[in-house]
């Protein structure tokens, strides 16, 4: 989950990110029953957290709800440590309010809201460890790295996962973005609407009206039944359970009630479709990562090592990336 929200120069909205951090989901994917991270990607944090002595600094950059921030808690309890804990991001966060039993799963964090990457509320030579996820890729890279080389502290160690360009959760964002366009192509919100404004129009103009949603929705469950037998069609499955709920919402409501919930929707979708391209933008290739890399270097920092990092044994989910301040 981003942590700084921009892509080079270009600003990123927050409004995805926070609506969904308010809704008290620990993290985005890949995620176990529990909703966090699991199976390989919560043991490579499980290996960069256990060799950190007793009474270290950390800082979760670009926390959002906190995920990583409680495998390391985790981690400290069972090696019998404490570890001094901080989480920040440039989204208004407050993992303690919107997450479930949050006032004592984060017991002892120091959440730092409205907090950039580039620009860290730390003295210089303050953090033991710096550990990010899915966040370093969204953000002006040379001048995190700087910001990162500044707050850690000699031997200071830090640990990045980035997306990966040829991963499953590029895979599924690029189906997310094909899906929204086929979903703006077949018209179905546009028909929707026509439909909810029907009333006391020609008989034959009804029936067009009709025909036309019907047309539409019967379009798109066949592409979501293509797309779900590839294992994606989240968006599709969306709008179809949307579409349902507002003309069960028209029965019991006005026209314009249910015109401003479209409205809200379609909001919502836009902002997926942004956060997932976006994504795709944020992904790095082989060559990127050298060149990361050369720029960590560049900074100051080394022992900079990366490979890429998989789930569930075969699913390729991004880069795992290490370094040291000396």
């Amino acid at each position: 989950m981003p942590g700084s929200y921009r892509i080079g120069n270009d600003p990123l909205s927050l409004d995805h990110w926070e609506n969904y951090y308010r809704g008290g989901l620990l993290a985005t994917c890949p995620t176990g029953a529990a909703g966090s991270y699991d199976l390989e990607v919560r043991q490579a944090w499980v290996d960069f957290f256990k060799p950190l002595a007793d009474d270290t600094t950390i800082v979760d950059v670009g926390t959002g709800n906190g995920a990583v921030i409680l495998i390391a808690r985790q981690t400290a309890a069972g090696l019998n440590k404490h570890w001094n804990l901080h989480g920040t991001d440039l989204a208004r966060i407050d993992p303690v309010a919107y997450v479930p039993d949050g006032a004592r799963q984060f017991s002892g964090v120091q959440f730092h809201p409205g907090t950039a990457a580039e620009n860290l509320p730390f003295d210089d030579s303050s953090m033991d460890a710096i550990c990010t996820h899915y966040v370093l890729e969204y953000t002006d890279i040379a001048s995190t790295l700087a910001e990162f080389q500044r707050v850690l502290k000699s031997g200071g160690r830090a640990q990045f996962i980035v997306h990966h360009n040829q991963s499953r959760l590029v895979d599924s964002a690029n189906w997310s973005i094909r899906e929204a366009e086929i979903i703006k192509q077949l018209g179905v919100y546009r028909h929707l609407r026509q439909i909810i404004n029907i009333e006391g129009n020609p008989e034959q103009v009804v029936k067009k009206r009709t025909d036309e949603l019907r047309t539409s929705l019967r379009k798109l469950k066949l592409e979501f039944q293509h797309a779900s037998n590839a294992g994606y069609g989240s968006i599709y499955k969306a709008t179809l359970e949307a579409v349902q709920k507002l003309l069960e919402m028209r029965k019991q409501t006005t026209a314009a009630a249910v015109e401003k919930e479209i409205d809200r929707v379609r909001a919502e979708l836009r902002a997926a479709v942004r956060r997932v391209k976006d994504l795709v933008k944020a992904a790095r290739s082989e060559a990127d990562m050298k060149a990361l890399k050369e720029l960590a270097i560049s900074a100051g920092l080394s022992k900079v090592e990366f490979s890429p990092q998989v789930h569930a044994g075969t699913n390729l989910v991004g880069w795992r990336m290490t370094l040291q301040k000396d």
